[in-house]
């Protein structure tokens, strides 16, 4: 009966997104007509690829609305709320209270959508205060430590705050008191590596996708089947939203709906133990955040006088070698599944 709950979910997931994303299109897009002769032009990019020169410069076309990340976001609850019901229903031990598997669900649920909030500051702020970069730097980053860092109260006032890493090859390693410290900067650092990924078309929404399979498939392994209602409804309205965010999108996800991306990935593992899980299945992230942070060392280092790499993150330094979007689409894609498949491993010898 649970794996009924969790075609449920993701057929549910995969079907109210759909929807949602029929009605948000065109209010968006009216929506952002109408901003779009009250906002400044947006200042270039120091990341972003040289442009050709050429004697007349082509008219830009209109770019694709932001903020789908609303649509996903209620898609998933909705889809989550139900299959969760329908699991109880079979099932009414999972209401008790042994392994906290309502409890564990609804935090991993609540911090998602606190991640996704502080995405939605950030793209209001480009409206509202017309700056095209969202909110300062500083602002966001303690916004996301102060979700991770309530995520984290809650599974500690739940006693279901993990200790330590359990890495293939040498056990458990406990952390001690230096666990919690580990899980926020894990948090905050994977919300920035997947706001990052948000660049291009389809590629944040397809990676996530990958990993969300990943995680499903690692809950039952490690014996958390019920709870992987989460990650099912997830993925199948991140499918539902491909049919929008593929390139050329039509529908951007934002910052709301990466950070949303980021507080699942984070939060799920975090909540059934097994944080260390988040390594693997963000590999793509992961290598976005960090070649974005290798850069930053070496240019401060030298002092503005040598950078490592052309440009980044990744997906900006395959564009400007050439690759299309769809190109770099696929590619991050194939370093999802080998996330995803280093992650089933990494369960199964664990």
């Amino acid at each position: 009966m649970i794996r009924f709950a969790l075609i449920v979910a993701s057929t549910l997931g995969f079907v109210l997104t759909a929807a949602m994303g029929n009605l948000m299109v065109p209010l968006l897009r009216a929506f952002q007509s109408r901003q779009q002769p009250t906002r400044p032009p947006e200042p270039e990019r120091p990341d972003a690829a040289p442009s050709q020169d050429s004697d007349e410069a082509p008219e830009r076309p209109a770019q694709p609305p932001t903020m789908g990340g609303l649509c996903l976001m209620v898609g998933v609850l909705a889809a989550v709320g139900v299959g969760w019901t329908a699991a109880c229903v079979a099932e009414p031990q999972l209401l008790g209270t042994e392994g906290l598997l309502s409890t564990r669900l609804l935090i991993a649920l609540f911090g998602a959508l606190l991640f996704g909030g502080v995405g939605l500051a950030d793209d209001l702020a480009r409206i509202r205060r017309r700056a095209p970069l969202g909110l300062r730097r500083g602002t966001r980053l303690l916004l996301e430590a102060g979700a991770g860092a309530v995520v984290l109260l809650l599974l500690g006032a739940s006693r279901c705050l993990a200790t330590g890493l359990a890495l293939p090859g040498l056990g458990y390693v406990e952390l001690g008191v230096l666990a919690p410290l580990v899980w926020e900067a894990g948090l905050v650092a994977l919300a920035e590596s997947v706001r990052i990924a948000d660049g291009i078309d389809g590629l944040c929404c397809g990676t996530a996708f990958a990993a969300q399979l990943g995680l499903m498939l690692c809950m039952t392994i490690l014996g958390w089947f019920p709870l992987a209602v989460f990650p099912a409804a997830l993925a199948g309205a991140l499918m539902a939203f491909l049919l929008w965010n593929f390139p050329p999108a039509r529908l951007r996800l934002g910052s709301v709906g990466s950070l949303f991306l980021a507080g699942a990935l984070g939060c799920a593992p975090l909540c059934i133990g097994w944080p260390d899980l988040a390594l693997p299945l963000g590999l793509p992230y992961w290598l976005e955040g960090g070649m974005v942070a290798v850069q930053i060392a070496v240019y401060q280092t030298t002092h503005g006088k040598k950078q490592l790499f052309r440009t980044a993150p990744l997906h900006r330094w395959m564009e400007v070698r050439g690759s299309s979007a769809v190109q770099i689409f696929y590619t991050f894609c194939v370093l999802a599944l080998l996330g995803a498949a280093l992650a089933l491993q990494w369960a199964k010898i664990s």
